[in-house]
């Protein structure tokens, strides 16, 4: 049964029940968002009320049945499945024709400050008389799918456009507790600056979840990520 909410109240559609899919639904219970259905990666989808958003933390193999339920009811779409295959991200930008997207590779607000720190040190780096070598680390607990994870190839990603310079390496470690850690370094002869990020409960990224599903619900039309969202609510509550 959906959960009962005041009117105006977010109403969401979780697709997965894995660790990510159940700590949405556990922040949506804690948060006073109602949950209008969950569904696994395969299948037994709900055909009652049509949730204002659909959060997709499930697997490429449901991508196609997410993909068709919100394009035959219209509603915006968060998706936290990163490991996609191109024809499906194609398939997501003309879902983004005609309601909001967002591809939420990282879901946390504090990765979001990473990256900008990673932006903001590029400058004064590329400024700096003694050259310096650049490096991103990433570890997830042993079974993580893919290596490197895509927030480290983002974060690459990130520092090479902001440099103008690609990483010397992209470190990926599978191994101890969840759920991550994402590290830019930066080292000189004598010296290291390293900007860690280190996330412990799974409750970090579905918190996250729910920040884009609400930013979504308002959002035209297009496809959005992580960084939008936070750019957006950070410059709203800026004096």
């Amino acid at each position: 049964m959906p959960e009962v909410h005041g009117p105006g109240a977010l109403r969401v559609g979780i697709v997965g029940r894995g660790r990510l899919g159940g700590a949405v639904r556990e922040a949506c219970r804690t948060e006073g968002v109602a949950v209008v259905f969950t569904v696994g990666r395969n299948g037994g989808w709900h055909t009652g009320p049509v949730p204002d958003v659909v959060i997709d933390a499930s697997a490429p193999a449901a991508h196609q049945d997410v993909l068709d339920y919100c394009t035959a009811h219209r509603v915006p779409l968060v998706a936290c499945v990163s490991d996609l295959a191109e024809a499906q991200w194609a398939a997501l930008g003309r879902l983004a024709e005609t309601v909001a997207v967002v591809r939420a590779t990282n879901l946390s607000f504090a990765h979001y400050l990473q990256s900008r720190i990673a932006e903001f040190t590029a400058g004064l780096v590329a400024g700096s008389p003694r050259p310096a070598s650049t490096t991103v680390r990433e570890r997830h607990p042993q079974g993580k799918a893919h290596r490197p994870s895509a927030t480290a190839l983002a974060l690459a990603e990130t520092w090479t456009r902001a440099s103008g310079r690609p990483v010397e390496d992209i470190a990926d470690e599978r191994a101890g507790l969840p759920v991550s850690e994402h590290e830019l370094t930066h080292s000189w002869t004598g010296e290291s600056l390293h900007v860690r990020h280190h996330v412990a409960s799974w409750a970090v990224p579905a918190l996250g979840a729910l920040t884009a599903a609400a930013w979504a619900r308002s959002a035209g039309p297009g496809t959005a990520t992580m960084r939008t969202v936070y750019d957006d609510l950070t410059a709203r509550s800026s004096p």
